[in-house]
Order: C-alpha cells, then structure tokens, then sequence
C-alpha cells in the first residue's frame, strides 16, 4: 500500500513540475514580447490606427497612406495590421500631439506650426514666408535644422524625418494681385507667422484648421486662405474661392509621428523595420506626392475656374511687394524664439546658411 501511495505521489509531483515549466515558458515568453524582446510571438499581430485628418480623396490617402499600409504589412509578413481612418474621424490636425502622446491612435502627421508653444516650436520656422523655394529643398533643410535644435527635446513620441507641403497659393472669394487689393480682408490664419502676414498686409487674421477652411470660405467666416495648391484641389477650395493667385508664399513643414508606447512595445526586429526602413518610406512617399502632384493640381484647378474664377500670376513688382510685408513675420519669430530661451537670431542666420548651402 506504501509503495502504490509512494508511486502515485510521484507521478502527481512529476505532473505539477510539467504544468509549472510550460506556465513559466508562457509567462516568460510574454514578458519578452512586453519588453521589446528580440521577437515577439509568431502569431501575435500588433494593429497601427492611423489618423489621416484630410478626406480620402486627398493625395495622403491614395499616395501615402494607402501604398505606406500595403508596405507594412508586406514587410512585416502580416504582424502588423494597418487600419486607415481618414476625414479625422479620430482626430482633428489641431490635436495630433495630444492624441498619440495620450495613445488614441498610433500614427498620424504632426503640423508643428498647430503646437507653437511645446518643443516643436524650432520646426515653425519652416512656415515664415518666402523661406523655401519648394517642398524638397524644405525637407533636405529642415531635417538638418531639426535634429540640430529639436529632436533632443522631443522624447516623448517617435518621429520621422521631416516632410513639407508645396509652396502656397492665395484663395481668395475675390480677385487678388496686389497687396492692397487684402486690406480689410478677413484672411484665414493657421498659425502667428500667417497671423504677422495677414497684419502686415493690412487684412483682419482669422484662425481656422485645416479642416475649417472650406466651411468657412462657404459661409463667409474668410475671404482668403493661404494653402497648398496639391491639398486644395483635393479638398476643392476652388469651389468657394475661385481666384488663386500663385504666390508661392511659404510651406507648412509637416512630420509623421508615431505613439513612443507602441513603437516600444514591438519586439527588437520590427522595431529595426521601422526605424531604418518604414518610418523613412512614409516621409519619403509623402515628399514624392507633394513633388509629382503640382502640376497637374494646377491643371485640374485652372480647368474647375475657367468660367467663373481665375488662375492670377503676379508680376515681379507685385511679389516683391508681397516679400517685403513677409518680413515683419520673420522678426516675430525671432522674438518668440528669445522669450522661449532660444537664440533666435542665431536660428535664422543657421537657416540661411543651410538653405544657401543646399541650393549649390
């Protein structure tokens, strides 16, 4: 009987040691995946929301977006799941920092100009008027000048390189050549070196989004929008504001973001996929939309207002005119960098130089 209850004892400790060793196995191959451990699971899929503020008609939907999801989850066999939601479903572009730093979604394009007073404030340099010549010469340059003044700052989310939209155009309910032809305009204003523009020219600034400029051509909030060419066809601005005056006033530095949390969720080897291989295909696909998509912008907008609108190009006086009201802008900037603790002046001058030097 002592042998039989020895036996049996036996077997029932040789049961829980392999119940124990396969509970310990899960538990620590959990922790690994948890910890960004060399690779998670085989079978555990990690899903990415992405945040596109523009409408899916919009070139980010169809140029970047789209062909950026099919890469990812080609590139990563399956384990991570894009999940496109356009329109701002789940967020406007006034709010991107705040929405992945709190982890409402995953990814989605920062407007550094919207977040003025966080430690994005170096990129808003990019927005002064008359600064860059076109989106690729912004992106070469403002990559240079942020990891020099910012990216050190920015530790609490995942960045990409910087990207930046096409020069401005005018977009205007009436025709505009001139500067004075703005005085008393109300003129829509995204962000303070527009808002010194606007003052500078003699036309009252009114805030509006991204998102709100349309509504508010239609319903009169604005007369004029300043905005890229290639993003207003999408959005068709040229249906409330018909004139378009090709100034080519300034770009808007744009960066795709990533939410810090989830990127250091992932296990080691998507990490590396990410960082030296996705993360850079997503700027870059966003600068070769802005670079391929102008001209036939401009083809598109000029048929849409050829009988109840116009296509305007100022002569050499008249943008010289409009250059010199950009200025008071430039001095702000350089002021706000001061009060922020930054050497503003030394920033500009840096700029130039790195501007100067990419044009050789």
């Amino acid at each position: 009987m002592f042998t039989k209850r020895k036996g049996l004892f036996g077997l029932f400790v040789l049961l829980m040691g392999i119940l124990l060793v396969g509970c310990g196995s899960k538990s620590d191959s959990k922790s690994e995946s948890a910890n960004g451990g060399d690779k998670g699971s085989s079978d555990e899929v990690y899903e990415i929301n992405v945040n596109n503020w523009q409408p899916s008609t919009h070139h980010y939907a169809y140029n970047v977006y789209e062909p950026w999801k099919e890469l990812v989850e080609e590139k990563t066999d399956g384990r991570v799941k894009v999940n496109l939601y356009h329109g701002g479903s789940l967020g406007k572009s006034s709010s991107v920092y705040q929405d992945i730093t709190g982890g409402l979604y995953e990814v989605s394009i920062l407007v550094p100009q919207y977040f003025y007073d966080t430690n994005f404030f170096p990129y808003s340099i990019g927005n002064l008027p008359f600064m860059f010549k076109d989106s690729n010469e912004a992106a070469a340059v403002l990559k240079k000048f942020g990891e020099k003044y910012a990216d050190d700052d920015l530790t609490d989310i995942i960045l990409t390189d910087p990207t930046a939209t096409d020069p401005y155009a005018l977009f205007s309910t009436q025709p505009i050549k001139t500067v004075d032809d703005l005085k008393k305009k109300k003129m829509r204003s995204s962000g303070k070196s527009e808002t010194a523009l606007a003052k500078s020219i003699g036309g009252v600034p009114v805030s509006l989004t991204t998102e709100d400029q349309y509504e508010g051509l239609q319903k009169k909030q604005i007369d004029t929008t300043f905005f890229t060419p290639i993003g207003a066809n999408g959005q068709k601005l040229y249906e409330p504001a018909p004139y378009i005056t090709k100034l080519g006033v300034s770009v808007t530095p744009l960066i795709p973001v990533m939410n810090k949390d989830f990127h250091d969720s992932l296990p080691d080897d998507l990490k590396k996929l990410f960082d030296e291989e996705l993360f850079p295909k997503l700027s870059e696909l966003i600068i070769e939309s802005y670079d391929s998509e102008l001209d036939a912008a401009y083809a598109d907008i000029e048929k849409a207002v050829e009988k109840r609108g116009e296509v305007i190009t100022p002569t050499d006086e008249e943008l010289e005119e409009f250059r010199e009201a950009g200025k008071p802008a430039w001095d702000e900037w350089v002021e706000d960098a001061n009060k922020k603790g930054y050497n503003g002046q030394e920033m500009l001058d840096d700029l130039l130089k790195m501007i100067d030097e990419e044009r050789k």
